[in-house]
């Protein structure tokens, strides 16, 4: 039984650490993560616990009603996750998960999040091993199609987000392409996010500047990711029209003080958005940078514009978010396991990041 449970560990760890293709390397600093080798946060480090005055995601109302649609493409189901009891069609977010990660439970917390605010998740799985590029992007949307033709009642297409990470977050502007250009969806408002980004294929400095002016464009880098350059993100930051809403946030390691004493050390590193991985990070820095642009393309206001504005800009000391207007990358290429200066890069010739 012992190493039936290791073997199932194994399993678990192919999908979650890799999130983008070849990095099989992370297995062994996995292991220890899952057996609990990695420091151990007292329990009010589990996001239970927020420090006042910080910006954070706060889980909505709305609980999770979970459905499956058969996906040929991808040879497996698509996953579609409402909010019970919504009051009419909901926004949707198209979910694009890492390399390998193919399980919506690797993502669970954010999925749950975003659903609890009263948006439609779809969660569409893509073949890893044995596949090209072209036949993953398109398992990628031919599954949210699928999940479109067969739930889309419950569904309000004039406002759609696209999240995507690690390789997911690559083909987050093909998709973006497809979605609000070639179909037309986000009409009434629209934003995309890519967490950590792989390379991007399929997408061109003219891409970029077709998407709509009204769809926003975010992206989000970790100072301790090892695995993607940062300079995927920034060239593609660099290479989006400035009249464009663009906003570019890194989220930091750091110690945390809570109230009543408590410490929680946060390492903002390639899993960070994986369900598991330092959930109070989660909280204080990918859950307000989706919320708050959500909030603005779906229910604009000035006070979603001026919170979307201020996000990554508040407060000293240690900054789990910041925003940053010139993103540099702080480390060299060679820290990472996908350097920019890599032949799998295809916008290498688009210009410098």
């Amino acid at each position: 039984m012992a190493v039936r449970r290791l073997m199932a560990q194994g399993v678990v760890l192919a999908a979650l650490l890799p999130l983008c293709t070849g990095c099989f390397f992370a297995a062994r600093q996995g292991v220890k993560a899952l057996r609990g080798d990695k420091h151990t946060a007292p329990a009010a480090c589990d996001g239970t616990v927020l420090p006042p005055g910080m910006p954070a995601g706060v889980d909505g109302p709305y609980a999770l009603v979970q459905h499956t649609v058969p996906s040929a493409a991808a040879g497996r189901e698509v996953q579609v996750f409402l909010p019970a009891q919504a009051p009419g069609p909901s926004p949707v977010i198209l979910f694009a998960h890492g390399f390998g990660a193919d399980r919506w439970t690797l993502y669970e917390g954010l999925i749950r999040h975003l659903v609890s605010r009263g948006a439609v998740v779809v969660f569409a799985p893509y073949p890893t091993l044995g596949a090209t590029q072209d036949q993953r992007y398109g398992a990628l949307w031919d599954g949210f199609a699928a999940a479109v033709a067969a739930e889309g009642a419950a569904m309000d297409l004039s406002r759609v987000g696209i999240i995507g990470h690690s390789f997911g977050g690559g083909a987050v502007p093909f998709l973006a392409s497809r979605a609000f250009v070639d179909r037309g969806w986000g009409s009434r408002g629209g934003f995309i996010l890519m967490l950590a980004p792989w390379y991007s294929y399929g997408t061109s400095d003219n891409d970029l500047a077709h998407l709509p002016s009204w769809i926003l464009r975010g992206w989000q880098v970790y100072d301790g990711d090892t695995v993607n350059d940062q300079r995927m993100a920034a060239d593609l930051y660099a290479h989006t029209p400035a009249t464009a809403g663009r906003y570019f946030f890194q989220a930091n390691s750091g110690t945390l003080s809570l109230p009543k004493g408590s410490t929680c050390p946060l390492t903002a590193d390639h899993r960070t958005p994986v369900q598991g991985n330092s959930p109070l990070l989660q909280r204080l820095a990918v859950y307000p940078v989706v919320d708050a642009l959500a909030d603005q393309a779906f229910m604009p206001s000035a006070d979603t514009a001026a919170k979307l504005a201020a996000l990554g800009h508040q407060g000293g000391g240690y900054r789990p978010l910041v925003r940053e207007d010139t993103p540099v990358p702080a480390k060299p290429q060679d820290a990472y396991r996908w350097p920019w200066a890599h032949p799998r890069n295809p916008r290498q010739g688009e210009g410098t990041p």
